[in-house]
């Protein structure tokens, strides 16, 4: 599919943290029309303002741009009806067991399913355990939409990798990771992401996709206790 096909399709972020609200600029930025979910209505009050709940540079007046061309900020999902959805929801570490949490990224999952329409693409960039995408939300999409990934939609995992201060730049310039559930989800999340950058990593598998974040967090990690411990 080519970008002039893939730029007539409507884009809805959901989760307006960090990674969310730098991609929906980016997408509007690059022609999209976007919408960015975000269920806390103080944020989303601040974010119609014109400032965003964290500093980025530039994402101000970026975000400002773009909202007057039509990128607009949404409590709910309910009703809408967009062609591209991308969770960017937080799966935060919870309890003495120290698993991630799914509360946010299930609650959202519903939300998109109860609105998905055949040729529809979902992508994930949340941090999650290898095989979630496939075992986990996959099943829910299919559950509640009564359609077939695979057949009547299309699911990819494509792990955020930017670093803060750096968000809006990378986007433009940071190779993008791609594991699909199949091989037109990997070529429509592929045409979707070459709207950015022209640089995009095919992988072998959803799996493998969920395990580059992983790893790259890890490195940031380690990285981080290295200079910690020297400090």
């Amino acid at each position: 599919m080519e970008n002039i096909d893939i730029l007539n399709k409507k884009a809805c972020v959901i989760g307006m943290g960090y990674v969310g609200l730098t991609l929906a600029v980016t997408l509007s930025e690059v022609g999209f029309k976007t919408f960015g979910i975000e269920k806390r209505e103080n944020i989303v009050k601040m974010l119609e303002s014109g400032k965003s709940h964290f500093y980025e540079p530039g994402l101000n007046e970026k975000m400002i741009k773009e909202m007057g061309r039509g990128l607009k900020f949404l409590t709910s999902i309910n009703e809408l009806l967009a062609d591209i959805y991308i969770l960017a929801i937080g799966t935060p570490v919870k309890g003495e067991e120290k698993k991630p949490s799914f509360d946010d990224l299930a609650s959202s999952v519903g939300s998109v399913a109860r609105v998905l329409k055949t040729n529809d693409l979902v992508i994930l960039r949340s941090t999650v355990p290898p095989g979630t995408t496939r075992d986990y939300v996959i099943p829910i999409l299919e559950k509640i939409s009564n359609l077939k990934a695979g057949k009547d939609f299309f699911v990819a995992f494509a792990p955020e990798r930017t670093i803060e201060g750096k968000a809006l730049e990378e986007l433009r310039h940071l190779p993008q990771v791609i594991g699909g559930y199949d091989e037109q989800s990997i070529a429509l999340t592929e045409s979707f992401f070459k709207t950015m950058t022209p640089h995009t990593i095919r992988v072998s598998s959803l799996e493998a996709a969920e395990m580059v974040k992983l790893i790259n967090n890890l490195h940031r990690d380690v990285s981080f206790a290295f200079a910690n411990e020297m400090a």
